[in-house]
């Protein structure tokens, strides 16, 4: 069971991911507290992993701020990212996966097939399929046999805002064009066709990227429009929009 603090600390994480707690703004341990019905400690302890994980910034003798991060920052980092992944598909092409590691994305592919044709989607099938998705990437990844690309895919990965919505924002849709990317992708690296291979794969992640800047922008209007307040307001955060329930 959760703790109150933990809580707390995901009732924040929604604020700052919904945009209810817009960048720069000033989280005001008094009014968190007060808004929350609890003592200021869990409030303190919350902020503090948060700053930790990157999606807030202390400032002694100031506090805690939310980090800047705008939708410009995530077109830069996905023109990144396409690149080098579109760059790892060719590189693991060229290669060769042999029929072992063919086999193994054969099976990550099936699964997500499965997953999608199933139409259930609670929350456990949500995760199911965002490890499948995961491990997809990552095995391409590894093929590639470049420890450096493979290294700077990562620093992509975890830059700590992006981290959390990579996966929000996805409706069943959404699932369906990622799927078929993933059969056209693997069916290219059968085939041993590098130069598809690596257009395939750099424009599957960049319409990924794509849809989660339109979303951000959205939380930018919508942010633009209004006051920065101080935190704490009274207004509930908006749920994260997902398939999974």
């Amino acid at each position: 069971m959760a703790t109150r603090s933990q809580m707390i600390e995901r009732r924040i994480r929604e604020g700052i991911l919904e945009g209810e707690f817009a960048a720069g703004t000033r989280m005001n341990e008094i009014e968190l507290a007060r808004n929350l019905g609890v003592s200021r400690t869990p409030v303190r302890a919350a902020l503090s992993v948060l700053s930790s994980e990157g999606l807030l910034h202390y400032t002694p003798n100031s506090g805690f701020t939310v980090q800047v991060f705008t939708s410009e920052d995530i077109v830069k980092i996905y023109e990144l990212r396409s690149t080098l992944s579109g760059l790892a598909a060719r590189l693991a092409t060229q290669n060769g996966l042999g029929e072992e590691g063919l086999d193994r994305l054969r099976a990550l592919v099936r699964s997500g097939r499965e997953l999608l044709d199933d139409g259930i989607w609670t929350q456990a099938e949500f995760q199911l399929w965002e490890q499948t998705n995961e491990t997809f990437h990552w095995r391409i990844d590894e093929a590639a046999e470049n420890p450096y690309v493979v290294a700077a895919i990562q620093r992509t990965r975890d830059i700590p805002v992006l981290r959390e919505i990579r996966y929000r924002w996805i409706d069943p849709e959404t699932l369906a064009v990622n799927q078929s990317s993933h059969e056209a992708i693997l069916d290219a690296l059968r085939r041993g066709q590098q130069r598809r291979a690596e257009e395939l794969t750099a424009e599957h992640v960049y319409q990924n990227g794509q849809r989660i800047v339109r979303q951000w922008r959205e939380i930018e209007r919508r942010n633009r429009g209004e006051d920065i307040a101080e935190a704490g307001a009274e207004a509930e955060p908006t749920p994260a929009t997902r398939v999974a329930g």
